[in-house]
């Protein structure tokens, strides 16, 4: 069987969060390990369903944000520290992730949104702040010791070349830029989730994305097409239905 559908950007995220969470090694941390849930707006909806909570506001769970036509940080005030999460539980507010990076171990997990991706799976970062940013911090010991690296990223963000564009910046950043200049730090390594990625997790359906785009709300939704068994795509489906309407993320 084979349906289509159409996600909104925070349709997408919610969808991602709920594949992001369902992922095996994920469950496993919960239960025996540690994540770092790095700032992001996905990773806002992934707080939420990792710890069975409400963040109304998205963005004040990060600080980089592409909003209003440029690239920028969010507003401070409310701003949320991202979670570190120990056996399923998170830390108090006052423990900074960066304070559990010389810590981690292999079974702990870094989850650190993107901006870009292409067609081989390669996502990059957008990163203004002189030392990389979050990923910058997060890098090395990230993988010299052999933590998994996942990345929640929608398919809004598909470019044609990561690399290509990776190249292109290291040679040269931008002279000039309408909001915060920015280079890209490519994750190598990482384990990609976008929406395809969770509804095989989730419903074992198999995706195709056919277009993308749209108008009066829905700029940077996605149209996919859905294939598997009539039981799994019908679930899937019922799955879809119930996440639409996901309110914009602001």
């Amino acid at each position: 069987m084979r349906a289509q559908i159409t996600l909104t950007s925070s349709e997408s995220k919610r969808l991602i969060a709920k594949g992001v969470t369902a992922l095996p090694n994920i469950q496993q941390a919960l239960r025996e390990h540690t994540i770092i849930l790095a700032g992001g707006t996905t990773n806002a909806f992934i707080a939420e369903e990792l710890l069975g909570q409400t963040i109304e506001k998205k963005s004040t769970y990060s600080v980089g944000i592409i909003t209003e036509g440029k690239t920028g940080v969010s507003i401070e005030e409310g701003r949320i520290n991202p979670y570190v999460i120990t056996k399923g539980k998170a830390r108090e507010k006052s423990f900074h992730w960066k304070d559990y990076l010389p810590e981690m171990v292999p079974g702990d997990i870094f989850i650190k949104g993107g901006n870009a991706i292409d067609h081989t799976g390669l996502a990059a970062v957008l990163a203004s702040n002189a030392m990389g940013g979050t990923i910058g911090i997060a890098w090395g010991p990230v993988m010299q010791r052999g933590i998994e690296l996942i990345v929640p990223i929608g398919l809004e963000k598909l470019v044609p070349d990561v690399r290509a564009a990776v190249e292109f910046l290291a040679a040269r950043p931008a002279d000039e830029a309408i909001g915060n200049r920015a280079t890209l730090m490519p994750m190598l390594g990482a384990t990609v989730v976008t929406e395809i990625t969770a509804l095989k997790v989730l419903y074992n359906v198999e995706t195709t994305c056919i277009a993308a785009g749209g108008v009066a709300g829905s700029e940077g939704a996605v149209t996919l097409v859905l294939a598997g068994e009539e039981q799994n795509v019908r679930q899937a489906l019922a799955a879809i239905l119930a996440i639409k309407g996901e309110p914009p993320v602001s």
